[in-house]
């Protein structure tokens, strides 16, 4: 629509430089004219040799308003007069057009700005629609979960910083017992890849319950081992991926986020923030973790429970 409008617009600019050159035209035929007549009842022999020109006006206008041109008493020929006076009228008559043309110019120039803000309007919705339409192709869920423990107790054997070490069958327990507070989420499916709790769903509008479920079962669980003298802590990555992309290079990708040993923060890479944006009633909020160096410079988003 904008370009048609641009197409009018450059008409009207040349038909203004039409206008001008027609306007210079009339205005040097005019001054011409005059000094022609002028010399011609001063016998002024100057501009003789526009004499055929002169005479070629004077019987055109003759031809045309003959009946209303009459001699003077010293045979002034009123011929001239009528040419320049509808020259005159010619040059008013361009003025006004050029005014109107300006006029219009500035019209198309404020209605392309605004037809091109339109279109930029509606290209942008229909952008977005479709972004939102491949980002809800998104809906497939993964969550990785790693549970570590560590002793409050200090060894007398051991130096004074040293605290005693937690068997692994301890942190192996504890995951087991995380399991067995999530596993009862319906729509959800569960594995282990060593001291790895993987957890997926095929729903992404399950996303809030299980997260909230994750936390919620780990503060749980951090207040029985801290009556042990345990501190539990956990490494957790999120991700999410379309059912054209296969789970294990998911995880390898995932599994990743794990390694930048961040306990207690729920990780995600930018593109879960993006379908995460599109929940309606969001249980979280995502913030900017940093950049790492994985593969290459990669940010990282957190995930935190709004109040």
């Amino acid at each position: 629509m904008h370009k048609n409008l641009e197409k009018l617009k450059k008409v009207i600019i040349f038909l203004g430089h039409i206008l001008t050159f027609i306007q210079i035209v009339a205005i040097i035929l005019i001054l011409l004219t005059s000094l022609y007549w002028f010399f011609e009842l001063t016998e002024i022999h100057m501009l003789d040799f526009m004499i055929p020109f002169m005479d070629h006006i004077k019987s055109l206008m003759q031809a045309n308003f003959g009946e209303q041109l009459q001699k003077g008493q010293a045979g002034l020929d009123g011929s001239l007069f009528i040419f320049i006076a509808l020259t005159g009228l010619i040059i008013y008559i361009i003025a006004q057009l050029k005014i109107f043309s300006n006029a219009t110019e500035k019209s198309l120039a404020k209605k392309i700005v605004q037809v091109k803000q339109k279109e930029e309007d509606e290209f942008n919705i229909q952008l977005n629609i479709e972004k939102q339409k491949t980002l809800m192709e998104y809906k497939n869920i993964v969550i990785l979960v790693n549970i570590y423990l560590k002793s409050l107790l200090k060894d007398m054997y051991q130096t004074e910083n040293d605290t005693k070490k937690v068997d692994k069958k301890q942190e192996d327990a504890a995951l087991v017992s995380f399991y067995n507070m999530m596993k009862a989420l319906p729509g959800c499916g569960f594995s282990k890849d060593g001291a790895t709790l993987i957890i997926t769903a095929k729903k992404f509008d399950l996303i809030d319950v299980i997260l909230l479920k994750i936390n919620e079962s780990l503060e749980i669980l951090k207040k029985e081992y801290k009556m042990k003298k345990i501190n539990l802590s956990a490494q957790i990555a999120v991700d999410v991926y379309t059912d054209k992309v296969l789970l294990k290079d998911v995880y390898t990708d995932l599994k990743t986020l794990l390694k930048l040993n961040l306990p207690n923060e729920i990780l995600c890479y930018g593109n879960f923030c993006n379908r995460y944006e599109l929940v309606k009633r969001p249980q979280f909020e995502a913030y900017l973790k940093g950049t790492y160096d994985i593969t290459d410079d990669e940010n990282i988003w957190a995930l935190v429970k709004k109040n």
